[in-house]
C-alpha cells in the first residue's frame, strides 16, 4: 500500500484503530453544530478544507500530484469536488437547518447510498436483503427527517434532505474513487481531493463572509480545529492505515458505531430531544442501511 503510511497494523490494532475512528467522526456533526454558530455553512467548509489541504500538503508534498499527470490529476481533482466541497458544503447547510440528532443519522446513510450506487454504476447484484434494507432505511428517513409531519417539506425537513445529499455526495465520491485507487496512492489522492475541494470552496466561503457577518467565538475555533484536523486529516490517515488489516465489510459495518457518540453528545450537550419517533427512524435507518450495505454481490 501507500508509502507515506505507517506499516501494516495487527489486525487487532487495526479494530482499535477504526473503532475509536468512527467514535470520533461521530462527533463531526454536533461539532458542526457548535463552530455553525460562529459560521456561515460556507465558510465553515472553505476553512474546513484549506486547513486540511494545507496538511496533507505538508505531509505528502505537491511531488506526487504533479507526478500524476493531468488525467488521472483531474479525475482525482474533480471527485475531490464532489466528495470534498460537495459532502462538506451540504452537510453544514443542512446541519445549520435541522439539529445534530437528525444530521448524524442521516449522514450515517452514506453506506446505503453506495449500495445503491454501486448497484447502477459498478453493476453489482441487489439481493431480496439489500431491497429490505432500502426500504427499511428509506422509511426510518422519513420518521428522522420529519417529513412524515411535515409535506411539502419545508425548515428543518428541507434541511434533512441536504443533509441526506451529503450523504449521496459522500457515497458518489466512494463509488467513483475505487477505480482511481487502483492506480493511485491513497494519501496522494486524498490530498489531491482535498486540494480540489478547498479550491472550489474557497470562493464560495469568501462570498458568503463578504455578504453575512461572522462571529467566531472561542468553541467555533476549537470545534473548526477538531473538524479539519482530527475528522478530515487524522482522519483519512487512520482509515487507510487500518483497512489494510480488516476486510472491508468489517471496516464499513464499523461506521454504525457513528450515531453512538453523535446521538449521546447531541443530547448531553446540545439539549436534542430524541422522542420515541426519531429513535424508531434511527432504528430503522441504521438496520436498513446494514442489510443494503452488507448483503449486496458483486456481478460477473
Amino acid at each position: 500500500m501507500s508509502r507515506l503510511l505507517p506499516a501494516e497494523p495487527s489486525a487487532k490494532a487495526a479494530l482499535v484503530a477504526l473503532t475509536v475512528l468512527n467514535l470520533v467522526w461521530g462527533g463531526s456533526l454536533p461539532a458542526t453544530k457548535v463552530a455553525l454558530a460562529s459560521f456561515s455553512p460556507l465558510v465553515l467548509t472553505a476553512l474546513r478544507l484549506v486547513v486540511a489541504a494545507l496538511l496533507f500538503g505538508w505531509l505528502v508534498g505537491i511531488g506526487p500530484i504533479i507526478r500524476l499527470g493531468w488525467k488521472q490529476g483531474a479525475v482525482a481533482t474533480g471527485l475531490g469536488v464532489i466528495g470534498y466541497t460537495g459532502t462538506q458544503a451540504l452537510q453544514a447547510i443542512g446541519t445549520a437547518g435541522t439539529d445534530a440528532a437528525s444530521a448524524t443519522v442521516l449522514m450515517v446513510t452514506a453506506p446505503l447510498w453506495i449500495a445503491i450506487l454501486a448497484a447502477v454504476v459498478l453493476q453489482e447484484k441487489v439481493t431480496l436483503a439489500s431491497a429490505a434494507g432500502l426500504v427499511l432505511a428509506l422509511a426510518g428517513v422519513v420518521l428522522v427527517s420529519g417529513l412524515a409531519e411535515d409535506w411539502p417539506p419545508n425548515g428543518s425537513a428541507l434541511s434533512g434532505l441536504i443533509v441526506l445529499a451529503a450523504g449521496a455526495a459522500l457515497a458518489l465520491y466512494t463509488v467513483l474513487g475505487k477505480a482511481a485507487l487502483r492506480r493511485v496512492e491513497p494519501l496522494v489522492f486524498i490530498e489531491t481531493g482535498c486540494i480540489g475541494g478547498a479550491i472550489t470552496s474557497l470562493p464560495l466561503g469568501m462570498w458568503q463572509a463578504s455578504t453575512q457577518p461572522q462571529a467566531p467565538t472561542l468553541a467555533g475555533w476549537l470545534m473548526l480545529a477538531y473538524l479539519a484536523l482530527v475528522v478530515t486529516f487524522a482522519g483519512f490517515i487512520v482509515w487507510f492505515w487500518g483497512v489494510r488489516a480488516v476486510p472491508a465489510g468489517q471496516a464499513g459495518a464499523l461506521m454504525f458505531l457513528q450515531p453512538v457518540s453523535g446521538l449521546t453528545l447531541s443530547a448531553a450537550i446540545l439539549g436534542d430531544h430524541l422522542s420515541s419517533t426519531f429513535l424508531t427512524g434511527a432504528a430503522l435507518v441504521l438496520i436498513g442501511t446494514y442489510l443494503a450495505a452488507a448483503f449486496r454481490r458483486h456481478g460477473s
